[in-house]
């Protein structure tokens, strides 16, 4: 007949760290889960290197799902800058729009794609035009 499916989950997860939840608990400042009864402290060293996007920052354009409302979105990736909520609102202030932050994503109100580029660039970021 076939071969059965080895489930290694059990016995190789005691070892492995999922590296999402590592970054996660890094983010939030606290202990990341490894297992059951298990955890990496704050002061062990945890890789968020492999799943930051190396200072990139990618400028999105969205009009899908607002109402036919434009949207330039800018994803700062992981691990996201302490100091996003004030270069937020200088940018905000700056450009004279209106806008929201979650997590690591800055949501501008219309399109203000070039402008936002530009200002990025004058503050040292590397911005990526993703999308049309």
């Amino acid at each position: 007949m076939g071969s059965k499916r080895k489930d290694r989950s059990v016995a190789d997860s005691a070892d492995r760290v999922n590296p999402f939840a590592a970054v996660l608990a890094h983010a939030l400042g606290v202990d990341a889960p490894i297992g059951p009864g298990k955890s990496i402290l704050l002061d062990q060293e945890v890789n968020v290197e492999g799943l930051s996007k190396n200072g990139v920052v990618e400028v999105h354009f969205e009009k899908k799902g607002r109402n036919g409302k434009m949207a330039t979105l800018l994803d700062f990736g992981l691990p996201t800058p302490s100091d996003l909520p004030l270069l937020a609102k200088e940018l905000k202030t700056s450009l004279g729009v209106g806008g929201s932050l979650e997590a690591s994503v800055l949501l501008l109100q219309g399109d203000v794609r070039e402008k936002a580029i530009t200002w990025l660039k004058s503050k040292s970021y590397t911005p990526k035009k993703v999308g049309g």
